[in-house]
């Protein structure tokens, strides 16, 4: 089983004034001879509307690096344990209607009955439902553009992808939502789950077009919960900063992200710039 992890706004107001938006920025920090690059990835989309432009894959193939955030991510497996809980039961805690509300769902789309559901998912963590309840609603034929790069360098006989994150890591950063985040996050899902296809629509269509303020826009207003956004898109960008500035200090690198992540003012592109980065847009 591969792992993929489900993932821009304002940046300084010199970027917001500049009305410029694109998924690909060239990124150079201060003395260094070696240009590098990021660029905001859609992690899964539809396979009838799959965007991988010809500069990015002209970049892939010229740089000395490629880092995603999880790295070899075609052959990186999952351990099933991590998707389990070794004590305590996630649903044990959940109040009867909302129980209920998840066991229905199970019925329609798992084809168990309220008891089976219960008996085979007393271990589950949160993260394995949610990720359940997503898959179910979005499109049945996806691809993911981390796997197509990994692919064009394997074809290529380019080295592997570095990256910034592992799968543990990942899984560890859901598990550190509160209960109650973690309760939220499902029973949002649920209770709009006949809006989840038009939501990944309109992302995508945000992205067709390059719109990087109004996918930020969009995640935002979809994940309502500010502890949430703060964990794993704030936290982690200012994490990652601090591992892109040492991999540019020498060599040319294409760092791979979730979109949302490159803008905002605690986005990667805003921290580049605090840390004296010249950040350039490319458009595709």
């Amino acid at each position: 089983m591969k792992f993929l992890v489900v993932s821009v706004f304002l940046s300084f107001l010199s970027f917001a004034q500049s009305n410029t938006s694109s998924l690909l920025w060239e990124i150079q920090g201060p003395q260094q001879e070696k240009v590098s690059y990021i660029f905001g990835t859609m992690h899964l989309m539809d396979k009838q509307h799959f965007y991988f432009p010809k500069k990015l894959e002209k970049i892939i193939l010229e740089v000395d690096v490629v880092c995603l955030e999880i790295g070899d991510v075609l052959h990186t497996p999952l351990n099933p344990e991590l998707l389990f809980l070794p004590e305590g039961s996630f649903i044990a805690q959940l109040e009867q209607q909302k129980l209920d509300s998840l066991a229905n769902w199970a019925v329609k789309n798992l084809l168990m009955n309220k008891e089976q559901f219960i008996l085979n998912f007393s271990k589950a963590k949160s993260f394995l439902i949610y990720q359940l309840i997503l898959q179910n609603e979005l499109p049945s034929k996806l691809q993911s553009q981390e796997a197509k790069i990994e692919t064009l360098l394997e074809d290529k006989k380019k080295q592997k992808t570095i990256g910034l994150e592992t799968v543990e890591s990942q899984l560890a950063l859901f598990d550190s939502l509160p209960i109650s985040s973690q309760i939220n996050l499902i029973m949002t899902e649920l209770a709009d789950l006949d809006n989840v296809e038009a939501h990944f629509n309109r992302l995508q269509d945000n992205y067709l077009q390059n719109d990087v303020e109004a996918i930020h826009d969009g995640l935002m207003k979809d994940i309502q919960d500010p502890y949430f956004n703060h964990k794993f898109i704030d936290e982690r960008n200012a994490s990652w900063v601090k591992k892109i500035i040492p991999l540019t200090a020498n060599q040319s690198v294409l760092f791979a992200v979730g979109a949302g992540h490159l803008g905002g003012e605690n986005g990667l592109l805003n921290l580049l710039k605090k840390q004296g980065y010249s950040v350039k847009p490319i458009q595709l």
